[in-house]
């Protein structure tokens, strides 16, 4: 797959399983964790292996998995969220880092306050928030597999 294509297709298909992995979607559809959970980490996995990272595409699976299945509720405490969220920015950890690992953390905890803000709630609905924490997981990811990392 081109870069370009990569960039577009994985960052898109991220935000669509993490926001459908989420919340409850309509009055008679409920949203079904696992789409978070173990397809979209699988979709990572593929990812990975289309542009040749055989052993390096079980690390990353495995820590998808690992910080998708944390909750982070409202009555978690911040301090727990910013580590859910610091779980996110690691993801690429075993193909690479980049300063989207950075944009990740920050965007994650950034939407979080917003939305639970009383001033910003009605603009940054969860539905949103959940949408961009797989947008940024995907933007991360795919940079990276684009071969644009710092490190590794």
């Amino acid at each position: 797959m081109n870069k370009e294509l990569l960039m577009v297709f994985l960052p898109g298909i991220s935000w669509m399983l993490f926001a459908l992995g989420g919340t409850q979607i309509s009055d008679k559809i409920k949203g079904w964790k696992g789409w978070r959970r173990y397809i979209l980490p699988f979709v990572y996995f593929l990812f990975c292996l289309s542009v040749g990272y055989v052993w390096k595409a079980f690390g990353v699976v495995g820590i998808a998995i690992g910080v998708y299945t944390l909750g982070y509720g409202i009555k978690k405490p911040y301090w727990y969220k910013f580590l859910v969220g610091l779980g996110y920015g690691l993801i690429s950890v075993p193909i690479g880092l980049s300063w989207w690992n950075l944009v990740t953390v920050l965007g994650f905890i950034s939407l979080f306050k917003l939305s639970n803000t009383k001033l910003t709630a009605n603009m940054f609905v969860w539905k949103i928030c959940e949408g961009f924490f797989g947008l940024f997981v995907g933007i991360e990811l795919a940079y990276i597999l684009m071969g644009n990392g710092l490190i590794w």
